[in-house]
């Protein structure tokens, strides 16, 4: 019987989804102007949603985010993201940021 109980006791926490603890309240926004595109998409949480600027204008796509940087971020570092939009300005790593 207590094998039984052990096994439903774990079974129910395998359904359950792992939120993470938010110990410092709310998530707020990294700083990640200046960084590789990889390395500011990780310092994000997955659901947040991202959209991606040209900073040069032209309207490219980010096809190889290895190859781009971040130049600039709304909303800017620190503040509350409580499931905002965040829009990151990028160029490719060989250009210099505008």
């Amino acid at each position: 019987m207590k094998r039984i109980v052990t096994a439903s006791v774990l079974a129910l926490f395998c359904l359950v989804p792992a939120v993470p603890a938010h110990a410092d309240g709310p998530e707020k926004m990294p700083h990640v102007a200046g960084q590789g595109l990889v390395p500011a998409y990780a310092a994000l949480r997955y659901d947040t949603s991202v959209q991606l600027k040209d900073g040069r204008g032209a309207g490219r796509h980010v096809l190889w985010p290895a190859a781009w940087k971040v130049c600039g971020q709304n909303p800017e570092a620190g503040t509350p993201l409580q499931g905002r939009r965040v829009t990151l300005t990028v160029v490719k790593r060989e250009e210099s940021c505008r």
